[in-house]
């Protein structure tokens, strides 16, 4: 091994112990085991895929998708859902990339340079951050990385190592897109390599090829399974309208929520598109629409853009970098934020441009491999800046950034004039981290509200609510604190305050049908039918044939008592859903309610072919062949129908044999059919059931009396006098400790 290899892996040991004691600090923090806005989105596609088959939803993939698949594939060899095994895999992956920041700035500078700039990205605060993320960052990172490695190490002649690397460029983009602008820079840089032109025709169209070997079947895929040709994903469009709009700064801020969903679907509301990539080409056009008709505020938000890509801070995306702190001592000494200077980028950004200024101005503009890491870095930065510059989209160009900041302290330590050279860096420094405030002493909104979800999903409630009463504090219609309160209620049986806060939210958010829906199922619960019916029906206009709506329409209806209503709407639901057994066994006893019972048998007998093991359904249908058990006083004469409801609730008993109901129903038709010693079995198996039941007790007292055993009789009719009295006296003593806790502590 050589000494550059054990360098590399000793530098990659050290990496690995700091991110493995980093993962342990934050193991037990508030967001380890819930995943957050991007990241939840890419968990969750994960889970899916292997329930719904590999090749994933029939749509084109909305997001690039190495990292989900990724991700499946490490919960299908650890457990679903176990995130501690791709934070650990990350982990190594950020060791990976510190020994590569080595090895490859051994190819282009001295070994201090390289083995300074491989300490710091072991030490580099972001870069330990975001491995604890699961996000695709760190993965694009790495490979980004591994194909510069192989640029430099490849001879000339050696033409499968250039498939490889159109290969690893390929992989790349299906982790972080914008990378794929970096491909015709490469195919000019390996053109100006010293070679023969046949040669340099033959590596061009071999790192094409291998490029194109990983994405043309993910294009494949998006036309044949989602039905749109999209060559990776769908997102680059409102990606690029995010950062490319008259209202950029407060787009770039938008989290997911209802203004998120409002702005994804404006290519539909406001011009009817519905294709993903015609979605794409409209946010497209409208950011191309501001440059040409505001030259002036296009050029001065790409210029904002570029500022902020050199400027010090951590600009958020998720989650606030410089919250995450808390969890961990380590982070807090790697990564902080003070007045008029931002740790570590607020450092190692001037550095870096020192660097690369100095070597850039070297005869000739230094080395190709040079040139190679410093085409990579200025493309890759005016592809972050094409869009929009976050912490997380400017990672990949950290390593490059550290190598050309190591050779800007080497410049400057051997440099003659020092002076001039430090003198320019402490201006940069001043630049790079102007307007740098210290971080806020509490959460914003957003991290507050984030907070409260958390608390939420780990059942947590009285955090949660204390937390979205917090947000609620600061900003009144905060949509994501509204419904989330809401729910807290909803879940309490705070009924009413639940709604108050459906609709505040609708107040500001009127086109929102899912937290309408809510709001007409809290109303339901209230039983303010009528408003419920209201709220419906305004989703309704929109989604006429959503099935959960039309069933719930029904649902109201039968309760308001609009039972002809409710029959339009069942049937309606049973169109679009013709299987959905709740809905049909909801229309069958609206249809008994109302008297039809020839259609609500032919119902039940529908549910019983589908379901044949279901009990509930037989019971249902006996009832309605033997008639109301109000009619109980007469006998019953014995024919098909009794027969067959005598059949039914028999085998309602062998599927389900602790059920009451059935053996309610067959020992109350065997006793109209004045078969008594029949009946008497079932009574006494409920007694079992239900020791000290006065109304079971009653019946037995009748059944014995009828068979002329008057004593037995006497005594059942005793011990269900004797059960009403101690129900009663129980029911009494509840009361009164009511009464003393009411008095007492001022509430039940």
């Amino acid at each position: 091994m050589t000494q550059s290899l054990r360098t590399a892996l000793l530098l990659g040991l050290f990496a690995l112990l700091i991110r493995v004691a980093y993962l342990y600090e934050i193991g037990d923090g508030l967001f380890f085991e819930i995943p957050l806005v991007d990241a939840k989105t890419y968990v969750e596609g994960a889970l899916l895929l292997p329930a719904t088959g590999w090749l994933g939803p029939p749509e084109p993939f909305w997001q690039p998708p190495l990292y989900p698949y990724l991700l499946a594939v490490v919960f299908s060899v650890f457990g679903e859902g176990d995130l501690l095994a791709p934070r650990i895999l990350q982990a190594l992956l950020g060791a990976c990339i510190c020994s590569l920041v080595y090895l490859v700035g051994r190819r282009v500078f001295t070994h201090a340079v390289a083995l300074g700039a491989g300490v710091v990205a072991a030490l580099y605060g972001p870069l330990i951050y975001f491995g604890g993320e699961l996000l695709p960052a760190l993965v694009g990172t790495a490979l980004n990385l591994l194909l510069v490695h192989l640029l430099l190490l490849a001879p000339v002649r050696a033409r499968r190592r250039y498939l490889l690397i159109g290969g690893l460029l390929g992989l790349s983009s299906l982790a972080v897109a914008n990378v794929l602008l970096f491909l015709p820079f490469l195919l000019l840089w390996l053109w100006r390599q010293n070679t023969t032109e046949p040669r340099r025709v033959i590596r061009a169209a071999l790192v094409v090829a291998g490029c194109g070997l990983i994405i043309l079947p993910v294009t494949a895929r998006n036309l044949f399974v989602g039905g749109d040709a999209v060559l990776i994903s769908s997102n680059a469009g409102i990606n690029f309208f995010i950062g490319n709009n008259p209202d950029s700064e407060q787009t770039v801020s938008i989290r997911p929520g209802r203004q998120w969903s409002e702005l994804v679907e404006t290519p539909e509301s406001e011009a009817g598109i519905e294709r993903p990539s015609a979605k794409s080409q409209f946010f497209f056009r409208r950011s191309l629409r501001f440059a040409r008709d505001d030259p002036a505020g296009f050029s001065g938000a790409m210029l904002r853009k570029l500022f902020r890509f050199w400027q010090g801070d951590e600009p958020k995306r998720n989650l606030d970098l410089y919250w995450a702190r808390r969890d961990s001592d380590l982070l807090s000494l790697l990564l902080w934020r003070g007045t008029g200077m931002a740790f570590p980028f607020g450092l190692v950004a001037p550095l870096a441009l020192v660097g690369l200024f100095a070597y850039l101005r070297q005869p000739g503009g230094g080395t190709p491999n040079g040139r190679l890491l410093a085409g990579f870095l200025l493309v890759y930065m005016l592809s972050v800046v094409l869009f929009f510059v976050t912490s997380r989209y400017r990672l990949p160009a950290v390593p490059f950034l550290l190598l050309f900041a190591a050779y800007g302290v080497h410049t400057i330590a051997r440099t003659d004039r020092r002076l001039r050279h430090v003198t320019g860096l402490a201006g940069l420094i001043v630049l790079c981290n102007v307007g740098m405030e210290p971080m806020p002493a509490r959460a914003d909104t957003q991290q507050l509200y984030w907070e409260g979800y958390a608390y939420k999903k780990k059942g947590m409630p009285a955090n949660a609510v204390q937390n979205f009463r917090r947000v609620l504090r600061q900003d009144p219609n905060h949509g994501g604190a509204l419904l989330g309160l809401a729910e807290m209620h909803d879940r309490r049986q705070e009924y009413s305050e639940a709604a108050d806060l459906y609709e505040r939210f609708l107040r500001v958010h009127p086109r929102s049908d899912p937290a309408r829906y809510q709001l007409a199922g809290t109303l339901l619960k209230t039983k303010r039918f009528s408003d419920a019916i209201r709220e419906y029906e305004v989703i309704l206009r929109d989604r006429p044939d959503w099935a959960p709506l039309l069933g719930q329409l029904a649902l109201a209806n039968v309760m308001e008592g609009r039972h002809d209503q409710a029959l339009e709407f069942y049937g309606r639901t049973l169109e679009i859903q013709p299987d959905s057994a709740v809905v049909r066994y909801q229309l069958a006893r609206l249809q008994g309610t109302m008297g039809d019972t020839v259609s609500a048998m032919a119902e039940f007998r529908r549910l019983v072919a589908q379901d044949s093991s279901k009990a509930e359904y037989r019971i249902r249908l006996a009832e309605l062949l033997v008639g109301p058990v109000a009619t109980a006083g007469r006998s019953l004469v014995g024919d098909g129908r009794t027969d067959e409801a005598e059949a039914l609730l028999r085998t309602a008993i062998d599927l389900d044999p602790v059920s009451d109901e059935a053996r309610w129903s067959l020992g109350l038709l065997l006793a109209r059919q004045d078969q008594y010693e029949a009946a008497l079995p079932h009574f006494e198996r409920l007694l079992e059931l239900n020791p000290g039941d006065p109304l079971v007790h009653h019946c037995l007292g009748n059944l014995h009396s009828r068979l002329g055993q008057d004593g037995e009789a006497q005594r059942q009719f005793r011990l269900a006098a004797g059960a009403r009295r101690a129900g009663e006296n129980r029911r009494l003593a509840e009361s009164q400790i009511r009464d003393q806790v009411e008095r007492f502590l001022g509430g039940p």
